[in-house]
């Protein structure tokens, strides 16, 4: 049996997908189906089983898991100072 799910995803990071899978030859759905299935087949942790996934460097960047360097960001901070920017405040 096949359902269907609706998504919100960031309009560049689908566009990219679309992209990158039209590229490779890769139908995006069954991209996305085999990626929940590995994701929900095991106890690994998210690590483990994002870094363990057999997908390109690519896919696996769409994922949007930052890398080991990446800096913690402060969403809440950084909100404030982009509304307080932008309207003057």
């Amino acid at each position: 049996m096949k359902g269907n799910m609706a998504l919100h995803i960031d309009d560049v990071v689908l566009r990219k997908a679309f992209r990158c899978a039209k590229n490779k030859g890769v139908d995006l759905s069954a991209l996305v189906e085999a990626f929940l299935a590995k994701f929900v087949s095991s106890d690994a942790s998210y690590e483990d089983k994002i870094s363990n996934f057999p997908i390109s460097d690519e896919i696996r960047a769409l994922a949007g898991k930052p890398g080991k360097d990446a800096q913690l960001v402060d969403w809440k901070k950084e909100k404030e100072e982009y509304l307080s920017k932008k309207y003057g405040l």
